[in-house]
């Protein structure tokens, strides 16, 4: 109130208008369509699957009007914009989509709009419940070959340049013999990578069945697909979706639920399970056709390329003692590891100072080889002796042994004493010449002291006299 008792004048600083919180109710629920109901040429026989709270719609099942035993199943969209974009969609692609022939896909082949403005969509003739449903009752090894089915007809959707951008268990259906239908409606043609425009035209999978690439904005791919099979595994699996899993979907452990697995079955589940719904893209299968393959690996008891980032233990018997649940790698109690380590750096100790002793060896040994190579005569060169003053030629000594070769008498005695006499840095001549007359008292003489070059001089005067 004002201070007249009236109504407080509107200022935006003082008293800014609000807007009221309002709370928009929630759509109200599809009514269901009667039966006989005319859409285009087909005429409405019974709902089915119930009345399911899935963003894909209600199915009908129809028959022709003009041939009754023609039969399809018609679905029912809810008035939205995202069933805009799928007829919209449906309206570019029919013409390619009827290419597609495989026992599993159902491809849409006609569209319209219902008399109160719903749009409808009509697929051949299928029977069975959604996925979800039918598996209630299948055992473990059943439902994982509902998976391998799935991939095997997106092989062949891939092949055609097609792949399932949008993740819908409602769209997957299983009849009474465990055959598998596609309710083929989330089937995109696969983006151009060499185009930066083309991001196709995905309009979202059911919720958590959308790969974290995609709800970033990214287009859909091959590795985006393998995220949604992945999320329909764990949801056949255990029950739940990888974003119920908690903070870290990789260490949970989907297949624990099934008590009757052995401990090695489960932690290969597992690994598989946690490869196929990696947060990153580069840590999945390449393709649903390769996680097939390691489906079927796990069915036939053999390994598989999930087991490559977390490998298998040696056997079922030590896992059995292990835990329930197993854990893989074992973890080393910190003393083994801190022992390991101190015999790696001892080893490399050893090996350093073996190295250090072999470098000190080779040394010696070139140094020793200098130096007989300096004191060790060679031919045409002379020896070097701490004993001598000069290096005496080769050609000194040529006298010395023309003196013993020209006394022939006293030669054996001369070789006897000149040999014990002369030490080996004398080197004697290559070429004979005449015999020099030699002494005995001087070769006596000369055996009692050391060769120099002056005495060599002396002997070789005292013989020419």
């Amino acid at each position: 109130m004002g201070p007249n008792g009236g109504p407080v004048p509107y200022h935006p600083g003082i008293n800014p208008m609000r807007m009221p919180e309002l709370a928009l109710p929630p759509p109200a629920s599809q009514a269901l369509l009667r039966e006989g109901a005319a859409l285009g040429v087909w005429r409405l026989c019974a709902a089915l699957h119930g009345r399911e709270a899935t963003q894909s719609g209600q199915w009908y099942s129809a028959k022709h009007a003009l041939a009754a035993d023609q039969r399809c199943n018609v679905l029912v969209l809810p008035r939205s914009e995202r069933a805009a974009g799928i007829m919209l969609r449906f309206g570019d692609l029919a013409g390619e989509m009827g290419h597609l022939d495989h026992p599993v896909i159902k491809v849409p082949t006609d569209s319209g709009v219902t008399n109160d403005g719903q749009p409808y969509m009509i697929f051949a003739a299928a029977e069975g419940q959604p996925i979800a449903r039918a598996c209630t009752s299948l055992p473990l090894r059943e439902r994982l070959q509902l998976i391998v089915q799935l991939c095997d007809a997106l092989r062949h959707a891939h092949q055609q340049g097609w792949l399932l951008a949008e993740i819908d268990p409602a769209m997957l259906w299983v009849d009474s013999s465990r055959k598998l239908s596609l309710m083929a409606m989330g089937l995109l043609p696969m983006p151009d990578p060499a185009d930066p425009f083309e991001r196709g035209q995905s309009l979202g999978s059911a919720p958590g069945f959308a790969s974290p690439e995609t709800l970033a904005g990214d287009p859909p791919s091959l590795v985006s697909e393998v995220y949604g099979v992945g999320a329909l595994m764990c949801l056949l699996v255990d029950g739940r979706l990888p974003s119920q899993f908690g903070a870290d979907p990789e260490a949970a452990s989907p297949a624990s639920s099934w008590p009757g697995l052995s401990a090695v079955e489960r932690f290969s589940l597992d690994a598989l399970c946690a490869k196929a719904v990696a947060p990153r893209a580069s840590r999945r299968h390449a393709g649903v056709e390769a996680l097939a393959e390691d489906l079927r690996a796990w069915l036939a008891g053999e390994n598989h390329s999930a087991l490559a980032l977390t490998p298998m233990p040696a056997t079922a018997a030590s896992m059995e003692r292990e835990s329930d649940v197993a854990t893989w790698p074992p973890q080393t109690h910190p003393l083994k590891k801190a022992a390991g380590a101190v015999a790696v750096l001892a080893s490399l100790a050893g090996l350093s100072w073996g190295a250090w002793q072999g470098l000190q060896v080779w040394q010696q040994s070139q140094t020793t080889a200098t130096h007989s190579a300096l004191t060790t005569p060679s031919a045409g060169r002379p020896s070097m002796s701490p004993n001598t003053t000069s290096a005496i030629p080769a050609k000194k000594s040529a006298p010395l042994v023309s003196t013993l070769e020209k006394s022939p008498q006293n030669a054996s005695h001369a070789a006897s004493a000149g040999a014990a006499s002369l030490p080996a840095t004398v080197s004697t001549a290559p070429k004979a010449q005449a015999p020099v007359k030699l002494k005995p008292e001087l070769l006596a003489q000369e055996s009692a002291r050391p060769v120099t070059q002056a005495s060599v001089q002396s002997t070789e005067k005292a013989a020419s006299e």
